[in-house]
């Protein structure tokens, strides 16, 4: 091979090397990425943790999507005393959730139990569409396990007119006895039908909450959480036993007054005045002969009457006594006091 034919192909031996560089990944374009999630969420109670957190529906790119196929939970764990709010956390366990059959937009939910005793735990989650395809960190989210906190125990019910007083006993120690170094408040929870409770007002910090403007009559399901904070975590304790009650008018309305009494043809008639109230549904009138305590219901009548005839009068002479009360429309209904009695001899 002469010199010229040697360098040509010298040269394309160099041009064949230079094209055999290393070759990198892919970038995915932002048409696939999902925007990365921003609302995760969690909520303690006496078991753990529950982490909640939306599907995402768009790519960067602003597309809408529905491919992602895993979520990707990321865990970190510090023991109190080797926690540093300030440094880079470090994750220590992986978690991979399967999003196969889920919609963009539906609402993610996990709950982790493997806690430990004063702890730090810190939680992040990444979407992920397919091969190094992979959103950004979510949002994160943190909190300090402690044990919960021993249900409080001796819950009561005070019936009222729309309203339902419920009181417990205080917790005052841990499950194994110790006390309890930091105040401790309460959040009351309400069902409708016993199985899905929902928080009521704020926490309290004594042993009784006034449940307000509830239906007469409407039957309401209640249980009720001993909280306490540690580094700004609000920790729940287990919950109560549940107890149940209605709301009810108990207030009676205020008897009739101003009597007469005059015999008839076929009876004796008794007269009176109402006092002005509102909810009065009817009266009842009672009898009793001189010489017996016991007053006994002889008939009613209705709120637009204000006389009743009584025709069933026992045999003989006798000293009748008659007292007349209100009932109203509750339900069931509340009853007046017996008013002043009025004497018919015969």
């Amino acid at each position: 091979m002469n010199r010229f034919g040697y360098a040509i192909a010298l040269c394309c031996l160099l041009l064949v090397l230079a094209g055999c560089g290393r070759k990198t990944l892919p970038i995915p374009p932002q048409a696939v990425i999902p925007v990365p999630i921003t609302d995760l969420s969690r909520t303690l109670d006496d078991q753990g943790v529950i982490l909640n957190w939306t599907y995402p529906s768009f790519a960067e790119s602003g597309e809408k999507i529905d491919n992602i196929r895993t979520f990707t939970l990321y865990k970190s764990e510090a023991a109190a005393e080797d926690f540093c709010p300030d440094c880079p956390v470090e994750y220590d366990l992986v978690i991979t959730l399967s999003a196969e059959g889920v919609q963009p937009g539906a609402k993610l939910t996990y709950r982790d139990t493997a806690l430990k005793k004063d702890y730090h735990y810190t939680y992040k989650v990444v979407s992920g569409s397919g091969w190094n395809i992979a959103s950004d960190d979510s949002n994160k989210v943190s909190f300090r396990w402690e044990t919960p906190l021993p249900p409080p125990i001796g819950l009561t019910l005070q019936v009222a007119d729309r309203r339902l007083i419920l009181s417990w006993q205080p917790v005052m120690a841990l499950y194994d006895g110790s006390p309890i170094s930091e105040p401790v408040r309460y959040q009351v929870y309400r069902s409708n039908k016993g199985r899905e409770f929902a928080e009521i007002g704020q926490p309290v910090d004594g042993h009784s909450y006034i449940d307000q403007e509830l239906t007469n009559g409407r039957k309401y399901f209640y249980r009720v959480r001993a909280l306490r904070t540690l580094d700004d975590t609000e920790l729940p304790g287990a919950p109560s036993e549940v107890i149940a009650g209605m709301a009810l008018d108990v207030i009676a309305p205020v008897p009739p007054e101003k009597f007469t009494i005059v015999a008839t043809g076929d009876g004796v008639k008794i007269l009176w005045e109402n006092i002005a109230q509102q909810g009065v549904a009817g009266f009842r009138i009672y009898r009793r002969e001189g010489g017996d305590k016991e007053m006994v219901m002889v008939g009613e009548a209705d709120r637009s009457s204000f006389s009743y005839t009584d025709r069933n009068l026992p045999p003989g002479k006798a000293t009748l006594y008659y007292a007349v009360t209100a009932i109203d429309d509750a339900v069931p209904p509340n009853e007046s006091a017996f008013s002043r009695e009025v004497e018919f001899a015969r």
